[in-house]
């Protein structure tokens, strides 16, 4: 039963993670709340439209801390592999300092496919990011992102998943390729492990709700940033 043995190790993982940061020395710990929705829609058989757009709250949800808006244009190369190309806008809001701007330039790649009733994607991108800071001089670096996500659907069906229950489990581990001194200095940059539940409303559109645990590795602490996120994901074709 090769998915389950792929997914016990997934589990295994994204368990493992979280302790892994939880030994670095004095971590700040946070408690945050992710709102997001993630589009995809077809404009032909070659070509598509990608989106996303995330609101993130502050420490112990004390009001908005994050706007990202990322829309893109993908190409359908095969089925199951999409190359994707886009812009995103990053929105910070300081409690006690002058909001922030960082814009992003993104190439990505992502390769779907099944086994048995476990649905796969990784995802791998690239980011030229132009980060704005407030009483400093900004900063560019490139960033390199590799995300793994697996689904499980609840129902026995051994047909197309069109309706009902889900697990979902995914990782993101991000490599800062350039400007790391004067971000966080390490190659290292953060992970994001996530364990969720959601319901297939139709065809279309999934809804989920989910722990997803950020360890970011600072320059001189680290962060483990406990979040609740909710999602939406609509597709069309």
């Amino acid at each position: 039963m090769l998915p389950m043995r792929f997914l016990r190790r997934l589990a295994l993982l994204l368990v493992t993670l979280p302790m892994l940061a939880a030994r670095a020395e004095s971590p700040i710990i946070q408690q945050t709340g992710w709102a997001a929705w993630f589009n995809n829609a077809a404009i032909n058989e070659h070509f598509g439209f990608i989106s996303d757009v995330q609101l993130r709250s502050k420490d112990e949800w004390a009001g908005p801390r994050n706007l990202l808006i990322r829309p893109g244009l993908s190409w359908y190369v095969k089925p199951g592999q999409t190359l994707s190309a886009g812009y995103a806008y990053i929105g910070t809001f300081n409690r006690d300092a002058e909001d922030a701007v960082e814009h992003r330039i993104w190439q990505q790649w992502v390769s779907s496919y099944r086994i048995e009733r476990l649905n796969i994607s990784q995802r791998f991108r690239l980011e030229q990011r132009f980060i704005g800071r407030p009483g400093a001089p900004d900063v560019y670096s490139d960033r390199f992102r590799w995300f793994a996500r697996a689904q499980l659907p609840l129902s026995a069906s051994s047909g197309a998943f069109t309706q009902g229950a889900f697990l979902a489990f995914q990782n993101e581990a991000m490599v800062n390729l350039s400007g790391r001194d004067a971000l966080n200095a390490p190659l290292f940059d953060q992970n994001r492990a996530y364990i969720a539940y959601g319901w297939r409303l139709n065809k279309t559109a999934d809804i989920e709700i989910g722990y997803l645990n950020q360890w970011i590795n600072g320059k001189n602490r680290d962060t483990v940033n406990h979040v609740l996120q909710v999602a939406l994901y609509t597709f069309f074709r």
